[in-house]
């Protein structure tokens, strides 16, 4: 059997899913001095949801009516969810200026994720780091960026530095550090980390018990492989619930740190604005972000 499988059972017939399902062969290659560039399944899977999303949320708002129907009233039903839900109730007022970002990103990852129980895709983009990644430094990007335009370079890192003005030196000493890894590193990582896991995971919990279906039906044991066959429905269905719910915590927690760098990061509100935000998730989607 061949090394990194992470399933076997006593027949030799069966082979189960490896790391390898997450990295698709390479349609074509080629290099560019040090740097590899490929493309395969996962490269064209990200380039459909990008012209999808773009192009599903263009056809929706490129002749607006005052009264919207159809596609438009859809892709509108979208947008105040974000902008309501997410933007203004954790930005405030000001989150409206974020709405499109926002709305983008949700739909964004949401089919990125959607993808793993798509017939034929059968992959979520988002199970490989690289595209987590990506999203969530851009994420941080524009709310570092945020918070230097609101305050100005200085007094931005210093708010982020001394959150505590009043507090002794010692103190101020011990926080400095703390902050800075959790503003500057902590955030992306934790934002990429959190979607990669958990789609991972999933798809990786889904393909078990799918190709376990597969191989025991025909076989005496086919009592098992109806067993594997309904959990793995079962599955698919919980699969959708936590698509969704990533798509909306990564969406909220990039607004909590952007109205967290609008704030000042010292004084009367601060840093506290955006971990105040993260610590009101739904318990459901603490359990499962966590998880």
């Amino acid at each position: 059997m061949p090394s990194g499988s992470l399933l076997a059972v006593a027949d030799d017939g069966f082979q189960g899913p490896d790391p390898s399902v997450f990295k698709p062969k390479s349609w074509f290659e080629f290099d560019l001095g040090p740097i590899d560039f490929y493309f395969n399944k996962w490269s064209a899977l990200t380039l459909f949801v990008s012209l999808f999303v773009g192009g599903f949320l263009w056809l929706g708002f490129r002749k607006a009516t005052l009264v919207p129907r159809g596609l438009q009233n859809f892709c509108e039903s979208i947008y105040d969810f974000v902008d309501i839900s997410i933007a203004r109730n954790v930005i405030g007022e000001r989150g409206k200026t974020f709405a499109p970002y926002l709305t983008i990103l949700f739909c964004f990852i949401l089919v990125s994720n959607v993808l793993a129980v798509i017939p034929v895709a059968q992959f979520p983009t988002t199970s490989r780091i690289a595209l987590p990644l990506i999203l969530a430094l851009t994420s941080w990007v524009i709310f570092n960026a945020v918070g230097i335009r609101e305050h100005g370079f200085g007094t931005y890192f210093k708010d982020m530095l001394v959150p505590a003005p009043t507090a002794p030196l010692f103190v101020k000493i011990i926080l400095a550090p703390i902050e800075f890894v959790s503003t500057i590193i902590a955030r992306p990582a934790t934002l990429a980390i959190r979607l990669f896991a958990n789609m991972f995971a999933g798809h990786m919990l889904l393909l078990v018990f799918a190709l376990g279906a597969d191989y025991l039906l025909p076989r005496p044991q086919f009592i098992f492989g109806a067993v594997s066959g309904v959990v793995a429905i079962g599955l698919t269905a919980f699969e959708l619930m936590i698509d969704v719910l990533q798509a909306y915590i990564f969406t909220v927690l990039t607004a909590a740190y952007i109205g967290g760098a609008i704030s000042s990061h010292g004084g009367d509100h601060g840093a506290d604005h955006a971990h105040d935000h993260e610590h009101s998730e739904p318990v459901a989607a603490v359990a499962v972000a966590r998880a």
